[in-house]
């Protein structure tokens, strides 16, 4: 539907795909957390045909944000956004050794998996897109109670690229009428 507009590589594919095999083995059969992180990445990719950003680094971080939940949950007996910015950059950066993604890397994206539940943590265009990304999925379905007016002000507060603000617009204001009809 939409063509990035820095296309990857063959090698920067293979690379994406195996992160992303890797975050769906790490998972194993928590679907949910799985289609959740896939569900993310399926927007941040939208969101790249609309600003320009380092595609590897906006995908791999968009697989791996969650990464910590099973950690933070173990550990801390929650999933809370604080324990998962905390457990999640270990696991990241030690998934993304084991397929040997340069230093680089490795540490741009622990850094956005350690902050992506922080506002404004990361001024990058990467951390912004999967920002805008994470809430374009996790809105759904969230807004059944709201009206027009109050949907708009949480997406004025909240959306952080006028690409993600526009796609949620879309969304979530026609969804919305259609609910009235």
């Amino acid at each position: 539907m939409f063509d990035l507009l820095v296309k990857p590589s063959p090698a920067q594919k293979s690379f994406l795909e195996a992160v992303r095999a890797g975050m769906e083995n790490y998972f194993a059969t928590d679907r949910r957390r799985i289609d959740h992180a896939l569900q993310v990445c399926r927007y941040a990719r939208d969101l790249l045909t609309y600003i320009e950003a380092d595609t590897v680094l906006t995908l791999t971080a968009a697989y791996l944000h969650d990464i910590g939940i099973h950690e933070a949950e173990r550990k801390h007996g929650s999933s809370a956004g604080n324990w998962q910015e905390l457990e999640g950059p270990p696991v990241a950066m030690a998934l993304l050794s084991q397929l040997g993604a340069e230093d680089d890397l490795i540490e741009k994206v622990a850094e956005i998996v350690g902050n992506h539940h922080t506002p404004g943590a990361v001024d990058s265009p990467e951390f912004r897109i999967l920002w805008d990304a994470d809430a374009l999925v996790n809105f759904a379905g969230g807004f059944a109670t709201k009206t027009d007016g109050q949907i708009e002000a949480i997406l004025h507060r909240h959306m952080v690229t006028e690409a993600g603000f526009r796609m949620a617009r879309k969304r979530f204001l026609a969804d919305q009428e259609r609910q009235e009809r």
